[in-house]
């Protein structure tokens, strides 16, 4: 029997082997799409950050009346003000944590040779700037802590401790200080006015995402200068490498399906048993599931249409193996191009919700679309696969 030491050492050498095998390549080591990630992660962390910041209850207390929403027409300029910061708080806190985790993972898939194997398999450009940025990356946030911390510790001290006297009138300064210190209470207290679990939920996980992101966005950053000299192991073209991208492709939708079907039989679970049931809508646990799901169906659909268009560049190259592959790349393109349409019409009524009516409400063709775009790229990477095959045959 296997020692644990020895389990991990195992592991540690498949997953060094499955890199080597499979390193990211294409648009994914790109300087332009590793540059656009790192721009989406900092500004859409921004942006996050800013929508905590805004005490959305405290608005709709401002535009409500006795209880009531008042109508459009009744709304004057600040109202209607207030009510589009509100619309964008909501729209903002519900994508931005989509794309964040979605650009996650893309830096974690473009950047893994670099950040996952040891250093006999790296140049010394590459640990450098591999040590540098986590290096960096740790000294940041520390330091941005601890003057976080100071701040506090300061604003504390001035305006509560009463042993200082700032003036020669006796405390009206230090009243001024603990009058703002009140008013500052008071607004941190608003921004748990829509739930004090879901603001610190984001406020800690938006944290922890800067923590781990902030490093390889520095990374990946300086990398960009240079092409990735690995890019492809020797000898192996994308179009070779068909047959492994789809047992990826079916082992990561295999992941998304399976979390899927879980998530509605527990729901379903939820119909049968009330007290599940009220768990499920007022825990949160509906949200934390689509935070976590969504963004990771959104990379697997995102990488599946990438490693699509390389394979198919790949397989014209070859010249269609002198037509012998005409007809899989054919079926793997037509496939993919309905996966494209469909995703392209869910982004488009996605952008014009708001102008829809009650009766004309389209969450149901957004749900069959998003349900239909599975088996359409499945079926893609099935013609695919035919590919790799029959290019490994071929060699």
């Amino acid at each position: 029997m296997n020692s644990p030491k020895t389990i991990l050492e195992n592991m540690r050498r498949a997953r060094v082997e499955r890199i080597l095998s499979t390193p990211p390549t294409g648009l994914l080591v790109s300087r332009g799409f590793r540059r656009l990630l790192c721009v989406l992660a900092v500004v859409f962390s921004y942006i996050f950050f800013f929508t905590l910041l805004i005490p959305v209850s405290k608005i709709w207390e401002t535009i409500t009346s006795g209880g009531h929403v008042v109508t459009m027409n009744a709304l004057g300029p600040a109202q209607r003000f207030l009510l589009s910061v509100a619309t964008f708080v909501g729209w903002a806190g519900t994508l931005a944590p989509l794309i964040l985790l979605a650009s996650f993972l893309f830096l974690r898939t473009s950047m893994r040779r670099v950040t996952s194997l040891p250093d006999e398999f790296l140049d010394e450009r590459e640990i450098a700037n591999r040590d540098w940025a986590f290096k960096t990356g740790y000294l940041v946030i520390r330091r941005v802590g601890f003057a976080v911390a100071a701040g506090f510790l300061v604003l504390k001290v001035l305006a509560f401790n009463p042993s200082i006297n700032l003036d020669d009138d006796g405390n009206r300064i230090r009243e001024g200080l603990e009058a703002n210190m009140f008013a500052f209470d008071t607004y941190l207290s608003s921004l748990t006015g829509m739930g004090a679990i879901n603001f610190y939920f984001n406020m800690i996980g938006l944290l922890t995402y800067v923590a781990y992101t902030f490093p390889l966005i520095l990374l990946a950053w300086r990398e960009s200068k240079f092409t990735e000299v690995n890019a492809a192991p020797v000898n192996l073209v994308p179009l070779e490498g068909a047959a492994k991208i789809a047992r990826q492709y079916f082992r990561r939708a295999g992941l998304v399906g399976s979390v899927f079907v879980g998530f509605v039989l527990f729901l379903s679970l939820g119909f049968a048993f009330r007290p599940l049931g009220e768990f499920l809508t007022f825990s949160g646990a509906l949200f934390l599931f689509f935070l976590v799901a969504v963004p990771y169906a959104m990379f697997v659909y995102i990488w599946a249409s990438i490693k699509t268009v390389e394979i198919l560049k790949a397989a014209k190259a070859d010249n269609y193996n002198q037509g012998r592959y005409a007809s899989a790349s054919m079926g793997a393109l037509v496939f993919y191009v309905i996966t494209q349409l469909l995703g392209i019409s869910i982004a488009l009524i996605f952008t014009q919700l708001g102008n829809f009516s009650s009766a004309d409400n389209p969450i149901l063709y957004l749900f069959v679309a998003g349900l239909a775009m599975i088996p359409a790229q499945a079926i893609s990477f099935l013609f695919i696969r035919k590919l790799g095959n029959g290019q490994e045959a071929k060699s």
